[in-house]
């Protein structure tokens, strides 16, 4: 009972401080950018630069989160990550241009790095047997930001009118300070310790950097984060084109939100029975599909189901790569792992918003960016099919690894 107790409060903590990083840190950015694109006249282009500008960020410096994680202590770099977002956030309501906006996003970028891997290397040392639930769990911060931020800017943008986007970043930032509050207050480092074992710069990288099978993980991974922030960038703007008021667009949203909430423990529960590889593919191809559907119908229904396809599947897919790309090598690299991994995803997200703005602005409005979303992840879904080639060894090392961390 007081392990299951342990479980409960870390994954409280670790929900709240993910809904502050990537809850409000970003994914809000596709909710209010329409009306910062109005208020501060941007181009669609300008605007998915300004996504872009938060992956720049994040990509810097998330490879290193796991060493100065093993370094200095993951709990350390979260409560500075969750500060770093927090103050990002306030800035962002006081912004006037796009300039000064491109500051706030990578801001938001460098705390969400500083904070992620980190919080994952925490649960997974306090709970390497529950590492599938554990990782889930923080995906559902991610859906209870969207959720929270879907349900509220109708009223924000009806009490303020145009800048009721203000009020929103500044009522986030606000959360995110009782956020690292709450991390600092419940978190603790893990007890396993990681400094030994990377001391040699050559077998870093031999077990880390040139494994095949970590390799396969982080490129399957930059194709996801290729895609990912398209949809949140631009899918709340195509309801708005469809001719949905913002009140029925912030319901749509709103499903997506409250389906990513459960998604990230749903698929590791699934995953932890019918394996990592099954479920992965399952939730890429749900992923692709939930994002043809509007632009075939695209229709009130059409992007009710689609939101709740996408729900149920986005949280999941991070949750499952995450959990694969710490079971590739030893336990003691795990963190290290991850961390790598996000590079290609952080590197990934670099493009998607970018290259969806410019192809909404010169190709054919916002629904070729979605068929770019749909593409990439059937391309991942292809390469996944090649994990069946290290099921067996995966799983050996994971239960190596659980023995080595639970003896």
């Amino acid at each position: 009972m007081g392990q299951e107790q342990q479980v409960w409060k870390y994954a409280f903590a670790c929900i709240m401080v993910t809904i502050s990083t990537l809850g409000f840190g970003r994914m809000s950015y596709g909710i209010l950018m329409p009306f910062m694109k109005e208020s501060l006249s941007l181009t669609y282009e300008q605007a998915g630069m300004l996504g872009t500008a938060s992956s720049i960020g994040y990509l810097g410096l998330v490879l290193f989160a796991g060493i100065m994680a093993a370094k200095w202590g993951s709990k350390r770099l979260v409560i500075v990550g969750t500060l770093l977002v927090a103050c990002g956030l306030l800035y962002l309501s006081f912004v006037q241009s796009f300039i000064s906006c491109l500051a706030g996003m990578v801001l938001l970028g460098i705390g969400t790095a500083f904070t992620y891997t980190p919080l994952v290397n925490i649960v997974v040392g306090w709970f390497p047997q529950q590492r599938g639930r554990m990782i889930g769990f923080l995906g559902s911060g991610l859906g209870l930001g969207t959720l929270i931020s879907s349900s509220l800017i109708p009223f924000f943008t009806a009490w303020f009118s145009i800048n009721g986007w203000r009020y929103l970043w500044l009522s986030y930032g606000l959360l995110s300070l009782l956020s690292a509050l709450v991390a600092q207050l419940i978190l603790r480092d893990p007890p396993v310790p990681l400094r030994k074992t990377m001391q040699k710069g050559d077998s870093l990288l031999r077990e880390v950097y040139l494994h095949k099978r970590v390799l396969l993980v982080a490129f399957i991974y930059g194709l996801i984060g290729f895609a990912y922030l398209i949809p949140q960038s631009f899918l709340f703007s195509y309801i708005l084109e469809a001719r949905i008021d913002q009140y029925g667009a912030g319901q749509i949203m709103a499903i997506s939100g409250v389906m990513s909430i459960f998604s990230g423990p749903l698929w590791g529960t699934i995953s932890d029975k019918i394996g990592r590889k099954k479920s992965l593919l399952i939730t890429l191809f749900l992923g692709a599909l939930s994002m043809g559907i509007p632009i075939v119908f695209p229709v009130y229904m059409g992007f009710v189901i689609s939101q709740f396809l996408w729900g149920s599947t986005v949280v999941g897919m991070l949750a499952l790569i995450q959990a694969l790309s710490t079971e590739q090598i030893h336990p003691s690299y795990a963190p290290i792992a991850l961390g790598y991994v996000t590079v290609y995803f952080a590197a990934g997200q670099l493009l998607g918003p970018g290259l969806g703005g410019w192809m909404i602005d010169h190709l054919g409005g916002i629904p070729s960016s979605l068929l770019l979303c749909c593409g990439l992840l059937l391309l991942a879904f292809i390469l996944s099919m090649q994990l069946n080639k290290q099921a067996a060894t995966e799983q050996l090392t994971l239960q190596k690894g659980q023995n080595t961390m639970g003896g």
